[in-house]
Parts: C-alpha cells; sequence; structure tokens
C-alpha cells in the first residue's frame, strides 16, 4: 500500500501540532505496538529463563556469564548484515523471517527441557541462533517504525516504541519469576514459542508506508563501512552510541549475573530472583512513562546524563547492600536509568538520521549495546566466581561513575544530544569529526526544539 493509503489510515496532519501518544492515531502502529509489547514479554521470559537453567545444570557463575553473553553477542556479529539488510530490503519481510528463525529455537528450547533431554550445549546453541535473530530483528525493528506514523509523530512513536519493550522488560521477568516457581522453565519457553506469532500476525495485517531503498551494488560490509562513516560525521550520533556502550558494559552488564546475586549473595529462590529482575523492569515501566510523558520538558542530554549516574549509583548499592529490599529498590534505580539513557540516545538518533542510513545506524547502535553488554556479563562472571560478587558489581559502578565523569567534561555534559532534529533536510557532506576533537563537535551542538 503506497503513502497515501497509509497516511489516510491516520488522522494527523503531517503539520499539525501532536502529543506524547499521537503515534498511537496511527492503526498501523497501535497494531505492531500491541504486537511486540506481547512478544517482547516472552522474549523476557526465555531471558530469565535460560541462566535459571544453565544454573541448575551446572551451579557455575561463569556459565551463567557465558550464557548471557552468548544471549546477546552473536547480535554484535549479525549487526553489519542486519543493517545492510534494513536499508537494502523490505523491512516487513526481514522482520517475518527473523521473527520464524526465534521460534524454532524457542520451540526447540521447549522441548528440549520438557522431555528431559536438555543439556548445556544444547541450550547454548539455541541462545546463539536465537540471538543472531534478536540482532537482525533489533535493527530492522528500530528502523521499520517509522514507516508506521507520518513524520510529525515520529519523536512519539519513538518513545512509545521504547516504552513498549521496557514494559515488557518488566512483564517478562515477573510473569517468568512466577511460572519458574510455580510450572517450571518449560512453559515459559513455551509461551515464548507462542507470542511470537503475535508479531508475525501484526506484520502479516499491516500496511506500513514504503521506506527508501536506495540502489547500492555495494557488498555487505562495504555498505555498512558506508554507514560508519556517516555515524562519524555526526557528533550527535557517535555520542549516542558511545553513552551505549557506557551504560550497557558497566550498567547492563551487572542486571545479566542477578541469578547468581539470588542465589549467592542474597540466598534467594526463583520466586526472589523473579522480583528482583521485575524490580528492574518495574523502574523500566516507570522511565518508559516519564521519557513520554515529560520528554518534550527536558534535554535529552540531561535525560542521559542523569541515567549514568543513577546506573553507577545503582551498581554501587547493589554490590554493597546485605539488604534485600535495598537491592530491589537499587535494581529500579538501575532500570529507570538504563531507559532515561537509552530513550534520550536512540531518539536523538532516530530524529537525526537520514531515511537511507537509518538501518545501518540503528544496527551500529544496536551492535553497541550487544556487544558492551554480553563483554561486560562474561567479564563480571568470571571475575565473580574468581574474586567476589559483591566486589565485582561495585567496582563496575564505580568505573561507571569516572567514564560518566570524562564524558560529561569532554562532551560539555553531552550537549551534542540535544542537536535540532535534521526534519525532511537533505544530508549534505559534513567534514569528519573524530570522537576525540571536543572543539569540532561543539559547533554542532544548538539549542534544542523540545
Amino acid at each position: 500500500m503506497g503513502d497515501e493509503a497509509t497516511e489516510s489510515s491516520s488522522p494527523l496532519v503531517p503539520d499539525a501540532p501532536v502529543g506524547p501518544l499521537a503515534a498511537f492515531q496511527s492503526r498501523e502502529f497501535s497494531v505492531f505496538f500491541t504486537a511486540g509489547l506481547l512478544s517482547n514479554t516472552g522474549t523476557w521470559m526465555q531471558t530469565v529463563t535460560v541462566p535459571f537453567v544453565i544454573d541448575q545444570l551446572t551451579h557455575s557463575t561463569a556459565l551463567v556469564g557465558l550464557s548471557a553473553f552468548l544471549a546477546f553477542f552473536p547480535a554484535t556479529v549479525v549487526s553489519p548484515l542486519a543493517g545492510s539488510l534494513s536499508d537494502r530490503h523490505d523491512r516487513r519481510l526481514v522482520l517475518i523471517w527473523a521473527q520464524v528463525v526465534m521460534m524454532a529455537m524457542a520451540t526447540a528450547l521447549w522441548i528440549l527441557w520438557a522431555t528431559g533431554t536438555a543439556t548445556t550445549a544444547s541450550i547454548l546453541v539455541c541462545v546463539v541462533i536465537s540471538a543472531l535473530g534478536t540482532g537482525i530483528t533489533t535493527s530492522a525493528w528500530i528502523a521499520f517504525v517509522p514507516q508506521l506514523v507520518p513524520r510529525n509523530a515520529l519523536l512519539s512513536a519513538v518513545r512509545v516504541n521504547s516504552m513498549q519493550f521496557t514494559a515488557a522488560r518488566a512483564f517478562g521477568p515477573a510473569i517468568a519469576g512466577l511460572v519458574l516457581a510455580t510450572l517450571g522453565p518449560s512453559w515459559a519457553f513455551a509461551a515464548n514459542a507462542i507470542s511470537f506469532l503475535c508479531v508475525i500476525g501484526a506484520l502479516l495485517f499491516i500496511s506500513p508506508k514504503p521506506p527508501l531503498h536506495p540502489n547500492t551494488t555495494d557488498r555487505v560490509l562495504a555498505h555498512f563501512r558506508e554507514g560508519i562513516k556517516y555515524v562519524r560525521r555526526h557528533a550527535v550520533l557517535w555520542i549516542a552510541v558511545l553513552m551505549v556502550i557506557l551504560i550497557a558494559f558497566f550498567g547492563v552488564a551487572m542486571v545479566q549475573l542477578l541469578e547468581p546475586i539470588a542465589r549467592h549473595v542474597f540466598h534467594v529462590g526463583a520466586g526472589r530472583y523473579g522480583l528482583m529482575t521485575a524490580a528492574y523492569g518495574l523502574g523500566a515501566v516507570i522511565g518508559g512513562v516519564f521519557t513520554v510523558a515529560f520528554g518534550d520538558t527536558f534535554r535529552k542530554s540531561r535525560f542521559a546524563l542523569v541515567g549514568l549516574v543513577m546506573m553507577a549509583t545503582g551498581d554501587v548499592v547493589l554490590g554493597i547492600t546485605p539488604l534485600y529490599w535495598v537491592a530491589l529498590a537499587a535494581l529500579l534505580a538501575m532500570g529507570l536509568a538504563q531507559v532515561l539513557c537509552m530513550v534520550a540516545c536512540n531518539t536523538a538518533i532516530q530524529l537525526n538520521v537520514d531515511e537511507a542510513y537509518r538501518g545501518r545506524t540503528s544496527s551500529l547502535f544496536n551492535m553497541s549495546f550487544f556487544a558492551a553488554g554480553p563483554i561486560g556479563a562474561l567479564i563480571g562472571g568470571v571475575l565473580g566466581e574468581w574474586l567476589n560478587l559483591r566486589v565485582t558489581v561495585a567496582g563496575a559502578g564505580l568505573l561507571l561513575a569516572v567514564g560518566v565523569a570524562l564524558a560529561a567534561a569532554r562532551f560539555h555534559a553531552l550537549r551534542p544530544l540535544d542537536q535540532t532534529p535534521a526534519v525532511d533536510r537533505p544530508i549534505e557532506p559534513v567534514r569528519a569529526v573524530p570522537p576525540t576533537d571536543l572543539d569540532s563537535a561543539a559547533h554542532l551542538v544548538v539549542e534544542p526544539v523540545e
């Protein structure tokens, strides 16, 4: 269906003022949002269940860290392909095939555990293949959302879509904790397998606007390198990527170690482990609602900086507190922190990227997150087993605090994230600005339009 048909399904006038929930006036976005919430809730159920079953099989913190690494890092490997596919081909078809692969792996995990034939190796193989599907899905998903709304509702769509992911981040672990404590892991895997039908059905039902796919004969890596060069020419883009690396490596990675933290540090079982992950998810939901409601009130740089500081503080508190309820409060703050930083950075990217580069820029953003988080979890798992989990988590918080202080000083409190969105403006060639040249980047900082 063409642009005219899609626009007619949304009552938004291209230049009319819109509110924070304007994206829901598009039928296509509303359907996709609902399906995504259900499916991503199932995915988070599996994300929480895998470390649980690995720990049940091995009782090894290092292997739990390895499972967290393998659950996300393969997405980094496939990111160049994901970005190129999203900028060359129909993003809806890319999403459908990726969802089919992930559904197959969830079904395999379900069958393996239900029949009692699961081994550590077989679970990790399914996790790796599923992670490859995640890498394709995430880049295509972010690039696909702008095809569902008019241009003036893009800011609303980016924020609300982020809120959908964070809501799933809360619901999934909470439900997984209940399921693990009552029905067992096989039911969590089954729920995830079934949930993929929601997104596949929604993608077949909706009629998105056609994307801009420039003709190119470049190979995948050459095509992706062109995207990297594009990002390097725009301070708002590469600073956003840098902030995501910091929060993922030192913050999100520590959350991936919650299962051994729950068992070894706080000596609690599956139910309270699920409550810990749910606290983190609840903080993410609060952050999502806050960014949607007040995203036009505060600068994106302020959101990102506050989020980074809160994550560092949460790490330290989680590492040193002997009290379970204080750990829950720290995790809630860390969930809120992740969303404040991630939404601010993703919004800055999506509002300032040319459509022809949207898929590759999104994949670079995701690549940074999917690389930094798993590497941090792997290192944290090894250090936690070799040294001490408390020291590892608190140390990560202190290192993050140092990194945030250096970044804030070097990049004028992250002000490049407040660059005015380049709405409907042709992208002109800009002199490459290396990430180490603050003075060259400073000229791109202007007052935000929010």
